[in-house]
């Protein structure tokens, strides 16, 4: 497709990132803001489009549907927002901290999508002037760094709003000597106290430097033991809701003093008005109106919620407690080397109706990375674009969907949405937290802790995930790192899936042939080809993170390889000498975490990979 150079340098940008080419004879662009507009027009008229626009982004927006139709003749093409902000928000605390390269490249589909928000969330992954340990060795983004993305995101319409932790979730924090005096239990810091508040002064000092935006959310989430360590043994019991109100005023005073307004999670005064729950339908929250003010902006969170009505009736909750409520949704990339875009996408779309109609104008995808990181940020950019076209339409079909994604990433919708595979060897998305291909291939094969949960066909299955992902990936060459490294873990598990299950078998039957067999065959072929995950896993960290946090996957991967050698080493001995017990291999399998639980889900690799306190 050719177009004229505009001789705006992110227009042109875009242009470029779309595939057009330039020509005097190609198609002119023209642009007007307009922002009493609240959305865009776009009309083609021969070889000139016209745009107009209320904001930004959503001229690049305009430009991607310019590009898509651009075949045509003639073509007037109008849309509304349907709310005032759309965007992502980005771990970078867990493991990854998503590379300066890769950001600019996002930043540029979220422009062509229509979003105009992108939050990084950083617990202790930013630079704070005079806290050389906050971070260290974590790869925390400079004042610098922050400052060049914060100009950039803007050039595109974008608003980078800084996404911190002011109370708890600051584990790494405060593994460092030098931060335990700021500490109550845990992660939650102490409140009351002044070092506290110098601390966090620094932190929102230091966002002010980084960050244009008047907005900051400062966390206060799941600080479930606040006031129960260090704060219990200096002042005694007190109110939870009084000790959480009286750290937010002092938080509230220091955002304000560096002009910044607050944005934080809702859950904390859910959970104390229901003694820990997170919600409870029918339950009375009048008492928790005086909690947050409209000088806040209050987050409702709901990445579970499987039903239209549920949806409806926690965003109406929020609204009863705060004037201005932003709903955060999940693109599920959390539990597994894999995506579950299935549950993110249909659970999205009763979010986002649910949200306009409450008139909750503000909405976000977040992109967490819980244990690890271990899913590529690209898996979900099918539920980006999801927000982002729900955001213009009150419904958006399958092929429309699908239209927009190839326009905005140049990726296959239906390739991308086979990248849950790896999670569903059963066939059934009944559990948006299923995730047996992070469990199968962490767990040690003599050990078994899962095995109960394989059943037959498994191999087969994965094998056959496998050739469907290299395939997708020669399909998909911009993305071809994402679908390379499923497609590589898929084919550890066409071997390591049923290996465990085939040992104990074995083994309990004195098959010495079988027994030979998986330590000369099978148990080699996943030595070299969990090799090969390794080498496709730090491709796929290295092209979208910064080098820091892939020891942690390097380590975990080298214990399956040498957990398997020890295995094949202990079973050789046993081969040699039948005399010999192999006594894990004769406890009785059972079902991982409850005797009843036959579909089972779980993320945290220390538990997985032994029974034994990592």
């Amino acid at each position: 497709m050719k177009f004229r150079k505009t001789l705006n340098e992110q227009i042109d940008d875009i242009l470029e990132y779309l595939g057009a080419e330039f020509s005097e004879s190609g198609i002119s662009l023209s642009f007007n803001e307009i922002p009493e507009l609240n959305g865009l027009e776009v009309e083609k008229q021969i070889n000139t489009v016209n745009i107009n626009y209320s904001q930004l982004s959503y001229l690049f927006r305009g430009i991607g549907i310019a590009f898509e139709n651009a075949g045509e003749d003639s073509f007037f093409i109008k849309e509304n927002a349907r709310f005032i902000t759309n965007g992502i928000m980005i771990d970078c605390s867990r493991n990854a901290v998503v590379s300066i390269d890769t950001l600019k490249a996002l930043i540029k589909q979220l422009a062509l999508m229509g979003h105009n928000l992108l939050m990084l969330y950083t617990e202790d992954t930013y630079e704070i002037e005079g806290e050389p340990y906050f971070g260290y060795m974590r790869g925390r983004y400079t004042i610098k760094e922050l400052q060049f993305l914060d100009n950039y995101a803007a050039s595109y319409g974008i608003t980078l709003v800084p996404c911190i932790q002011t109370l708890a979730h600051l584990n790494a924090a405060v593994n460092w000597k030098v931060y335990k005096d700021l500490t109550d239990i845990n992660d939650v810091l102490l409140i009351d106290d002044e070092k506290t508040y110098e601390f966090i002064e620094k932190a929102i000092s230091s966002c002010r430097k980084a960050f244009r935006s008047s907005r900051i959310h400062i966390g206060m989430d799941e600080a479930h033991f606040v006031g129960r360590g260090r704060y219990l043994d200096l002042h005694g019991n007190v109110d939870k809701t009084d000790l959480l109100l009286r750290h937010l005023d002092r938080v509230y005073k220091i955002c304000q003093k560096y002009g910044f307004r607050p944005m934080l999670w809702g859950d904390m005064f859910f959970r104390v008005a229901n003694n820990g729950e997170y919600y409870i339908r029918g339950s009375d929250y009048s008492n928790l109106r005086k909690c947050v003010d409209d000088s806040m902006d209050l987050f409702y969170w709901d990445y579970y919620s499987k039903e239209y009505s549920q949806y409806m009736n926690l965003a109406a909750a929020h609204k009863a407690i705060a004037d201005s409520v932003v709903f955060a949704g999940g693109a599920w990339k959390w539990t597994s080397f894999a995506p579950s875009l299935f549950h993110s996408m249909r659970v999205s779309r009763y979010a986002l109706k649910a949200c306009y109609e409450n008139g909750i104008k503000e909405v976000l995808a977040t992109l967490w990375g819980d244990n690890g990181n271990e899913a590529s940020l690209y898996s979900v950019l099918p539920v980006i674009q999801l927000f982002a076209e729900g955001g213009f339409h009150e419904e958006v079909d399958d092929g429309y969907l699908a239209r927009r994604f190839k326009t905005c990433t140049g990726g296959c919708l239906e390739d991308f949405l086979l990248l849950d595979l790896p999670n569903f060897p059963g066939g059934k998305h009944d559990r948006e937290d299923y995730n047996p291909c992070k469990y199968l291939f962490y767990q040690d094969v003599m050990l078994g802790l899962f095995d109960k949960h394989v059943e037959k066909g498994y191999n087969q299955y994965y094998q056959d995930v496998a050739e469907t992902l290299w395939k997708a990936a020669r399909r998909n060459q911009r993305y071809s790192h994402v679908f390379e490294t499923l497609a590589s873990l898929c084919d550890v598990l066409k071997n390591k899936s049923e290996v465990g299950v085939r040992i104990r078998d074995a083994y309990l039957k004195k098959d010495l042939h079988t027994l030979r067999e998986i330590a000369e065959k099978s148990l080699p072929d996943i030595i070299s080809s969990a090799e090969a995950f390794r080498n496709a896993m730090e491709k796929q960290w290295l092209t979208e993170n910064k080098p820091f946090g892939f020891e942690v996957l390097d380590i975990r991967i080298a214990g399956v390889i040498q957990r398997v050698k020890s295995a094949q080493k202990r079973i050789l001995s046993f081969i040699e000498n039948p005399s010999l017990r192999l006594e894990e291999l004769e406890e009785e399998r059972l079902y991982f975490d409850s005797i009843n639980e036959k579909t089972v889900s779980c993320y945290r690799w220390d538990r997985i990979v032994s029974a034994s306190p990592i």
